[in-house]
C-alpha cells in the first residue's frame, strides 16, 4: 500500500485537557501536546519511576517508541531507544493539562514550542510555578516552517491566558491538519486568533482539531455554596480582559483611601502587567509576592511602580528600594495594591481590610473544599470581596465563529466533556464533524473518504 499519513488519538476527545494525538508518515512522527490524562495526579507524573505503573493502569497512553527503556521495565511496549521512529513533540501552550506528563519523556526527545513560551517556561520553572521537566526544549519562531522529515510544521501565535500560546499547522505529503490549541477572543490579543483562523482558511485544512471547553457547561441548578456566597460578595466577572480592567479601575477609584489586594493566575502575566500599568497611573505601587515579582522582573519596564513584599521568610531577596514592608502597607494603605499567592497569604490578615479582587487565583471555585472557608474568612475580616474573573477559553459563539472562519473540510471537536453537543453546533453552521475513537489508527485515505 502507498505510504500515507496515519493519525491516532490518545487523549482529550471527551475531556478538558489531556489532548494527545500522534501523526505519522513512514518513520517520522509528531505528537502534539503531552498533558496528564483525565483523572491522573500531575505530581505523580514527575518521576520516571512511575512510568511502568501508569502504563499498566492505563494512566499514560501506550504509545510505542516513546518512553525510555529503563522506565518501561517489563511492560510490553517498544521503547524510545529501540524504535526506528523519529519522534518530536509540538507543544501548543504551557498549561499542565497539555504538558503535565513531560516528566515521563526521554530527556533527548525534542520538544518544540514558540520561543516566547520556552522563555516563559524557564521563568516559571525558576520560580517553582511550574515543575522542572528535563526535556530537550527547542524554540520555534512564529510563522516560520519547521521541517521534520516529510512534515512541514508552522506555529502561529494565538491568545490564551498564558504566554506563548500557539495554534499548530501540519502539512504532510497527503494531508493538512490544523490544531487550534486553547484560545479565546476575549483576551488582550484577539487579532492573533483571527489571524491564524484566516491563515487556516487559506491553508485549506483537511482536518481541524479544535478545542471546545465552553461547550462542556450547561445551565443547571446553581451550586448552593455559590448562592450563599453571592449574598456576601460582589462579582465583576467580565466577558473580556479590557472590561475587567475598566471595572477594577472604577472600584479602585471609589475606594481611593483603602488598601487593595489581588489574587491572580501567574501564567496570565499580561493581566498582571496591565494591572501594574493601571495602578501606576492611579498613583499606587503594585506590591508583589516575592515569587511573582521574580517571575515578572524580565517583563517590567522602568515606569511601572512594582515592588516586592518583605516579610519573614523571603530574606533570600536582598533588601533594596524594591522592597515594601508590612508596616509601610499599614501606614499608607492607599498607596498600594497588594498581590499575593494563596499558599502565602496569612500576612494579609495583619493589614487593614480593604478591597480584594479574586481573579482566577487559587482556590479556583466552589468545587474546591477550601474555597468557601477562604472567601468567608476575608468577608468576616471586613474585606469587600470581588470575584474578578475572565475565562481563558472562547465562548460558544466565538468557537463557532472561528470554526466558520477556518472552513476546514473535517472538524474534530475535542477538549470538551460534550464533543457530540459541540459537534452538533458545528454541523448547524454548515461544517462537517467527526468523532474519532481512542487508540484507532486512521489513515489519510480513510479520512478523505469521509469528507462529503
Amino acid at each position: 500500500m502507498k505510504d500515507q499519513t496515519k493519525i491516532t488519538f490518545w487523549g482529550g476527545l471527551d475531556t478538558i485537557g489531556g489532548n494527545i494525538v500522534s501523526i505519522q508518515f513512514k518513520d517520522y512522527r509528531i505528537i502534539t501536546d503531552f498533558g496528564a490524562l483525565a483523572g491522573v495526579n500531575i505530581m505523580d507524573l514527575l518521576s520516571k519511576e512511575t512510568t511502568h505503573s501508569h502504563l499498566a493502569l492505563g494512566q499514560l497512553p501506550a504509545i510505542s517508541g516513546l518512553y525510555p527503556k529503563a522506565a518501561i521495565g517489563d511492560f510490553e511496549l517498544e521503547s524510545f531507544e529501540e524504535s526506528a521512529l523519529n519522534t518530536i513533540v509540538c507543544l501548543s501552550h504551557l498549561h499542565l493539562d497539555h504538558l503535565g506528563a513531560f516528566g515521563q519523556l526521554p530527556e533527548e526527545l525534542p520538544i518544540y514550542a514558540l520561543e516566547e513560551a520556552v522563555d516563559f517556561y524557564k521563568q516559571l520553572e525558576k520560580t517553582s510555578l511550574l515543575p522542572s521537566y528535563a526535556v530537550n526544549w527547542q524554540k520555534v519562531t512564529a510563522e516560520s516552517t519547521l521541517q521534520h522529515g516529510p512534515f512541514e510544521i508552522v506555529f502561529h501565535e494565538s491568545d490564551h491566558d498564558t504566554v506563548g500560546a500557539a495554534s499548530i499547522f501540519i502539512k504532510t505529503p497527503d494531508f493538512k491538519i490544523v490544531y487550534s490549541g486553547d484560545f479565546r477572543l476575549s483576551g488582550f490579543h484577539p487579532e492573533k486568533v483571527l489571524n491564524w483562523a484566516q491563515k487556516a482558511h487559506e491553508f485549506d485544512a483537511d482536518l481541524f482539531l479544535v478545542e471546545g471547553t465552553t461547550f462542556s457547561h450547561f445551565a443547571s441548578e446553581p451550586n448552593p455554596v455559590d448562592v450563599a456566597l453571592a449574598e456576601v460578595t460582589h462579582s465583576i466577572n467580565s466577558p473580556n480582559e479590557i472590561k475587567l480592567m475598566n471595572s477594577i479601575e472604577a472600584i479602585a477609584q471609589e475606594h481611593s483611601e483603602q488598601l487593595i489586594a489581588f489574587n491572580g493566575y501567574p501564567q496570565n502575566i499580561e493581566r498582571l502587567l496591565v494591572l501594574a500599568e493601571l495602578f501606576t497611573t492611579l498613583g499606587r505601587t503594585l506590591v508583589m509576592d516575592q515569587t511573582y515579582f521574580e517571575l515578572m522582573k524580565p517583563y517590567l519596564t522602568g515606569y511601572l511602580n512594582v515592588k516586592y513584599l518583605l516579610i519573614d521568610g523571603n530574606a533570600s531577596i536582598e533588601v533594596t528600594d524594591e522592597a515594601v514592608s508590612l508596616e509601610m502597607l499599614r501606614e499608607m494603605p492607599q498607596h498600594y495594591i497588594l498581590q499575593f499567592d494563596y499558599e502565602r497569604h496569612e500576612h494579609v490578615f495583619t493589614l487593614p481590610a480593604g478591597v480584594y479582587f479574586h481573579s482566577n487565583g487559587m482556590p479556583l471555585g466552589s468545587y474546591m473544599a477550601e474555597y468557601e472557608p477562604y472567601v468567608r474568612r476575608f468577608v468576616e475580616a471586613g474585606w469587600e470581596f470581588y470575584h474578578a474573573n475572565v475565562s481563558g477559553h472562547a465562548s460558544q459563539s466565538d468557537l463557532l465563529l472561528v470554526n466558520y472562519l477556518t472552513q476546514a473540510k473535517l472538524v474534530v471537536p475535542w477538549h470538551t466533556f460534550k464533543p457530540d453537543f459541540y459537534g452538533q453546533a458545528i454541523e448547524e453552521i454548515g461544517l462537517q464533524t467527526w468523532l474519532p475513537e481512542y487508540h484507532v489508527e486512521y489513515t489519510a485515505a480513510e479520512l478523505s473518504d469521509m469528507i462529503k
